[in-house]
């Protein structure tokens, strides 16, 4: 394998550099999203067209992380293009409702079983917090639980303990609950419960010890944070079984996850939530979000007899037209076929990185499922947060092979957390592997 020429002669980022000076004067660190940010200065991108973006100084790479997993059918997409365009010359925004709202949520409801019923906002956050609002008003209790490591969005009781480490975490078998951003309330620690992730009998204990002011625990089943472990049946199973017992909810994150399947994560587990959040790939790559689930949950929005609903909601811009529309357009053309490409694509790269570390002599692994696929410097087992969590040696390691892979013409975060789309060809699928081949450090 070779690495296709991408980069314009040896890879210079000077634009970038200056557009980023640039940036420091006006933008409080430089930019408004923290995970942006890589060592020296952020790439700056010019444009996108199906699997490649080309930043402001004429790299090619290949996008192996799509927005943070939000684009699945690819940059520039032609069709989402055409209907978007279409729909603008109607109008952007209104303060009135729209029938693109009503296509997008009966393609969804169409397609996952315990979606009785949607509701439309602007962000995978939005959506967490509409869920958790929704169990609290529906229980009539104050608290939730959630996995160790998890990431949620930036709510403050979906950031407990997001980011733990050896110093603050606490026993494996009971893990303390971390406050996040500095200023998160301390009565944090009181109403959010931390689980450990595929800990069958800890989720029991926790749900039970929680009882009756359980009002939902909250699971992503494939978390990035935690390493993308594959999820044991008997911790799904664990959770279902105990929160009916107490009298609590399930809810599902599939923010990210729900580009697992046609029907997300939960058909292809056989998971019954009663509460589902979703953003990222339904928005078409507009902004999105979006609170799903049983018709009993999913009342607390409706409003009774003219009275305000138990959980009031709404947005300047939820369920735009613009947003519904690119979301139609993207998730019609993603069939069972699609997402069978896709899987195809996530499994030859995670087959492909495999040979490639025991050839350079690297006790490395690669975890995840379907477009997803995340790399670690170690060969440790890997269950739980913990057990992926990387010692400052190792993180080092991670993102300088990170920036070794842009340096070949592929975009890879520094948390080595990869996402392909489903424009990415086979011979894409090779330059990826023949960067990785060349980005390894020495054993």
């Amino acid at each position: 394998m070779t690495v296709r020429a991408t980069l314009a002669g040896p890879w210079s980022t000077d634009h970038s550099a200056a557009l980023y000076r640039r940036a420091q004067q006006s933008i409080t660190d430089g930019t408004s999203r923290a995970t942006l940010l890589r060592k020296g200065h952020p790439i700056y991108v010019d444009h996108g067209e199906g699997a490649w973006v080309t930043d402001v100084d004429g790299n090619r790479y290949l996008d192996c992380n799509n927005n943070f997993a939000s684009i699945i059918v690819g940059h520039a997409d032609p069709a989402i293009g055409a209907a978007v365009q279409a729909r603008m010359a109607r109008g952007t925004a209104f303060s009135l409702p729209n029938d693109a709202e009503i296509e997008l949520a009966e393609l969804l409801c169409g397609r996952v079983e315990s979606f009785d019923l949607i509701r439309f906002c602007n962000s995978g956050t939005e959506a967490v917090m509409g869920v958790l609002k929704a169990a609290r008003a529906y229980t009539g209790r104050p608290n939730v639980i959630k996995v160790e490591g998890a990431y949620h969005g930036t709510y403050d009781h979906a950031e407990a303990s997001q980011s733990p480490d050896p110093t603050n975490w606490g026993d494996a078998a009971a893990p303390a609950t971390v406050r996040y951003a500095v200023g998160t309330p301390v009565s944090v620690e009181d109403e959010v419960g931390i689980i450990s992730f595929n800990d069958a009998e800890g989720a029991r204990t926790a749900i039970r010890r929680g009882g009756d002011r359980l009002a939902a625990v909250l699971l992503d089943v494939m978390p990035n944070r935690v390493g993308m472990p594959a999820i044991d049946p008997e911790f799904i199973a664990a959770i279902r079984e105990t929160t009916r017992e107490v009298g609590a909810l399930f809810v599902l994150d599939e923010v990210i996850s729900f580009r697992l399947g046609y029907g997300g994560a939960q058909t292809k587990l056989g998971i019954d939530p009663d509460l589902t959040s979703l953003a990222k790939i339904i928005g078409g790559g507009f902004p999105v979000g979006a609170i799903a689930g049983r018709e009993g949950p999913m009342s607390m929005f409706t409003r009774v007899s003219g009275d305000r609903a138990k959980v009031p909601s709404s947005g300047t811009f939820a369920a735009n037209p613009i947003s519904m529309t690119a979301g139609h357009a993207a998730m019609a053309q993603l069939d069972r076929e699609a997402f069978a490409r896709l899987d195809k694509i996530g499994e030859e790269v995670r087959t492909g990185l495999r040979p490639i570390f025991d050839g350079a002599g690297l006790d490395w692994q690669v975890t995840g499922a379907g477009s997803l696929f995340r790399v670690h410097p170690h060969n440790r087992t890997i269950r739980n947060y913990r057990d992926s969590h990387l010692s400052s040696d190792e993180a080092t390691e991670i993102t300088e092979f990170g920036l070794r892979m842009q340096a070949h013409g592929v975009y890879f975060i520094a948390e080595s957390l990869g996402c392909l789309n489903l424009a990415t060809s086979d011979d894409d699928v090779d330059h990826f592997l023949a960067a990785a081949e060349a980005s390894l450090p020495s054993p």
